[in-house]
C-alpha cells in the first residue's frame, strides 16, 4: 500500500508544479504597469527586460544624439523555432540631450498624441510636466546617425521606429529595433 501512496503523491507533485510553470494558464507576460501617455509596449522577449543606466547604448549607435545621462532596455526578440544567424532586438530608452539635439529633431515633427512605447520600467524617468513632439523616424535616422566614423563596429547604427523629443526637459524618449550580425 505505501508505493500507491507514494506514486499518487508524487503525481500529484509533479501536476501540480506543471500548472504552476504553464505559460497558457496564467498569462505568460508580465503584468506591467500603464500609463496613458505612452503607446502600448509591444516588445516581448524570452528574458525579463531589465533596465540599465547606460549612454554608451544611445551615443554609439547614434552620435548625433549626444546624450548626457540614458536609461535604456534592451532584448532579444523571442527564439525562432530555428537557430536564427541574425537574430532581431529591440531597444526602448530615455535620454537626456543637448540643445542642439532637440533643435536638430524639431525640424522633424509630426503629429501624434502618444509618446512611443517604451518598457514601463522606464516610465519613472520621463516627468509628468514635460511636454513632447513626436518625430518622423526617417528624420530622426539622418539627423542622428553622424558620420559613419563615429558609429561604433560593435553595436552598428540602429533604424528608429519612433521618437518622441521634449524642449522643455531637454529628453528623448526612443524604440528601435534590430539584428545582431
Amino acid at each position: 500500500m505505501k508505493t500507491p501512496l507514494r506514486l499518487i503523491v508524487t503525481l500529484g507533485a509533479i501536476v501540480a508544479l506543471t500548472a504552476a510553470c504553464n505559460p497558457f494558464g496564467a498569462s505568460s507576460r508580465e503584468r506591467l504597469p500603464e500609463d496613458p501617455r505612452f503607446a502600448e509596449f509591444t516588445f516581448d522577449s524570452d528574458n525579463k527586460p531589465t533596465v540599465q543606466e547606460r549612454t554608451d547604448s544611445f551615443n554609439e549607435r547614434w552620435p548625433g544624439l549626444q546624450a548626457t545621462e540614458g536609461h535604456v532596455t534592451i532584448e532579444y526578440s523571442p527564439s525562432d523555432p530555428f537557430p536564427n544567424p541574425d537574430p532581431e532586438f529591440w531597444l526602448t530608452g530615455v535620454a537626456t540631450v543637448p540643445d542642439e539635439t532637440i533643435t536638430a529633431l524639431m525640424e522633424g515633427t509630426t503629429s501624434s498624441a502618444l509618446l512611443p512605447g517604451i518598457y514601463p520600467g522606464l516610465y519613472q524617468y520621463v516627468p509628468q510636466d514635460c511636454h513632447f513632439s513626436t518625430i518622423d523616424p526617417k528624420h530622426a535616422d539622418k539627423t542622428l546617425k553622424g558620420d559613419n566614423t563615429q558609429v561604433n563596429k560593435d553595436f552598428g547604427a540602429l533604424p528608429v521606429k519612433a521618437l518622441a523629443a521634449s524642449s522643455d526637459c531637454h529628453l528623448v524618449v526612443i524604440t528601435a529595433i534590430g539584428h545582431s550580425d
